[in-house]
Parts: structure tokens; C-alpha cells; sequence
């Protein structure tokens, strides 16, 4: 697996290196409008994400394979203290982010190989923010699933320095 992610890394790294290096800046791209932005990109640039997507391709692979071999095998696993498997949990989790990933991955691919180039930095971002969001969702379900349940946890209350009181018990403390 950790191969398999520098691998991922290593081509992610080329395919940037080769179009930064085939690419032209400009600090004017129309006159009066000062901004940087890329001039004559590869219009194979859309490339960047074919790493991405079968990094994530492969991951959803294993996570759908452990889901078949857990469906093959007769083991009653042990669910957890709220009665959820957390291979489940997992299988699902991956599953739903791969999909959301390779949606995002797969427009902002469209986007970087049909557009101009100067249309090149809007859609970067959502991939970015799709993976940190899905990966966080995938982790507070792992950890609902891996918590116990509010019923066997202790609910301590707040200590207060001042108690509350009544409205009416401070109104007529201060008049």
C-alpha cells in the first residue's frame, strides 16, 4: 500500500514538473487586469488526476473486496457496544468516498481539459475540500461506531462557581 501511494505521489509530481516547466505565466493576462495566472498550458494537463482517481480506485478495490470476504466467510463478528460492525462502517465509509472523490476528480478533470487555460485554478479547490471532508465524515463514523453508547457512559453535570437561581429569587435579592 505504501507503494503504491509513492508511486501515486511520484506521478503526481512528474505530470506537475513537466507542465510547469511546458507552461508560460503572465501578470497581465488582459490589459489593465493585473493578476497572475497560467498562459499556454498542456491541454493534457487534466492528467493530474488519473493518479489521484486510481490511488482511490485501488483503495475502494480493497475496501470492496474486504466487504466480499466478509460476506463469504460465516463468522459472527462481534458487533460493537451500539450494535454496529465497524467493517461495515469502513466498507460504506470508503466506498461513499471514492465516489464522492472520483465525481469531484472526474469534473474538475472535464474542467482542466476543455476549458482555457486561464480557467485552470477555479475548480482546484473542490477535490481538495471534497477529500478533507469526506475523510472526516469517514472518521467521526468510525468513532460513533467505535463509542460506546450514551446509555453506559456517565453523564456528569456542570459545576457551577455562582448556582443558578430564579429569576424572581434574583429580582427580589436586588430590590
Amino acid at each position: 500500500m505504501g507503494s503504491a501511494f509513492l508511486v501515486e505521489i511520484l506521478a503526481m509530481t512528474t505530470i506537475l514538473v513537466v507542465a510547469n516547466l511546458t507552461s508560460g505565466t503572465s501578470i497581465e493576462p488582459i490589459p489593465g487586469v493585473k493578476i497572475c495566472t497560467n498562459e499556454d498550458t498542456s491541454n493534457s494537463f487534466y492528467v493530474f488526476w488519473l493518479p489521484i482517481l486510481c490511488f482511490e480506485f485501488l483503495l475502494c478495490s480493497l475496501a470492496v473486496w474486504a466487504g466480499i470476504q466478509r460476506s463469504r466467510e460465516e463468522i459472527n463478528f462481534v458487533p460493537l457496544s451500539n450494535g454496529v460492525f465497524l467493517l461495515d462502517v469502513l466498507i460504506k465509509g470508503n466506498v461513499g468516498y471514492f465516489l464522492a472523490i472520483f465525481l469531484v476528480g472526474l469534473v474538475n478533470a472535464v474542467m482542466w481539459g476543455t476549458l482555457s487555460p486561464e480557467w485552470v485554478e477555479v475548480p482546484e479547490g473542490f477535490p481538495h475540500g471534497v477529500a478533507v471532508i469526506a475523510g472526516c465524515r469517514l472518521i467521526l463514523h468510525i468513532r460513533n461506531a467505535a463509542s460506546p453508547a450514551l446509555d453506559d457512559t456517565y453523564q456528569g453535570s456542570l459545576a457551577f462557581a455562582y448556582p443558578l437561581q430564579e429569576r424572581s429569587a434574583i429580582s427580589a435579592s436586588t430590590m
